[in-house]
């Protein structure tokens, strides 16, 4: 009889174990670090811009480069969603790009809202993880 409740102690713990990883699988927004080419795809044309990202648990931060100018990069991850906002100033304006999309492994997608400047579809591509090695 004890031999059997152990089983089932151990079967249960197993189930458990198995049920939590597909629950919650390792989290995707691990290797969200790293440097991001953005390519912005707009009503009538395009941009290339860079967002140089690190991670400290949820909270990303770092530095957003547009074609021209650069400024601060902030937002959070969780799973394999991104939510980072760009924010680029020139003279008296800035410019907020507001990103929302999702991870997966070197690549990323979604939209980005602009406020006033309408929004855009962009892909992000990995150039080199958080440590500069190249992808």
């Amino acid at each position: 009889m004890r031999k059997q409740s152990y089983m089932i102690i151990v079967c249960c713990l197993l189930c458990m174990l198995c049920y939590g990883t597909a629950v919650y699988p390792q989290d995707a927004d691990i290797t969200v670090a790293g440097t991001w080419k953005l390519s912005l795809s707009f009503i009538s044309g395009s941009a290339a811009h860079t967002a140089v990202i690190t991670r400290e648990g949820k909270k990303l931060t770092g530095l957003y480069k547009g074609e021209i100018k650069e400024g601060t990069l902030s937002g959070v991850v969780e799973g394999n969603k991104v939510v980072f906002t760009g924010s680029i100033r020139h003279e008296a304006t800035g410019v907020q790009f507001r990103y929302t999309g999702t991870v997966d492994g070197d690549s990323m997608k979604g939209t980005v809202d602009m406020g006033e400047y309408w929004t855009a579809s962009f892909t992000g591509k990995r150039i080199s993880d958080s440590t500069g090695k190249n992808q």
